[in-house]
C-alpha cells in the first residue's frame, strides 16, 4: 500500500513522486474500527454516541475518545420585543436583531 503527505493508503501510486510504501491495514477485531490517523494504522472502538451539550473526539496523543462539553448558548428573552419600524433598525444593538420574532422580522 501507499501513501503521500499522509493521504489514506491505496493500492497503487498516480505515477507522481512522493509516495512512501507503508503497511497494509491490519486486521479488524469485532466490534471495533481501522482508521488512518497521523501516518499509521490504528484499531479502536467506534466512536461513542454524542449527547445534548456535549462531543465525543479521539485524542490521538492517548489513543482514545475523550468526550467534550460544548460551550453554552445565551438563553434569548422569552419577552418578544415590540414591533419595530424601518426606521428604528439603524437603532437596533445585535442582541435586539438576535431576539426578533419571524413576525417581526418579515415586517422589516
Amino acid at each position: 500500500m501507499w501513501t503521500k503527505n499522509g493521504s489514506i493508503p491505496q493500492q497503487e501510486t498516480d505515477g507522481t513522486e512522493g509516495w512512501i510504501e507503508v503497511d497494509a491495514p491490519p486486521g479488524t477485531p469485532e466490534g471495533k474500527e481501522v482508521v488512518w490517523l497521523n501516518w499509521e494504522w490504528v484499531v479502536r472502538d467506534p466512536k461513542p454516541v454524542d449527547r445534548e451539550g456535549y462531543r465525543w473526539k479521539w485524542n490521538h496523543d492517548r489513543m482514545q475518545w475523550i468526550e467534550y462539553e460544548l460551550p453554552g448558548i445565551t438563553e434569548l428573552p422569552t419577552d418578544p420585543l415590540p414591533t419595530i419600524t424601518s426606521d428604528q433598525i439603524a437603532a437596533l444593538s445585535s442582541t435586539d436583531v438576535v431576539a426578533l420574532t419571524s413576525e417581526q422580522i418579515g415586517t422589516l
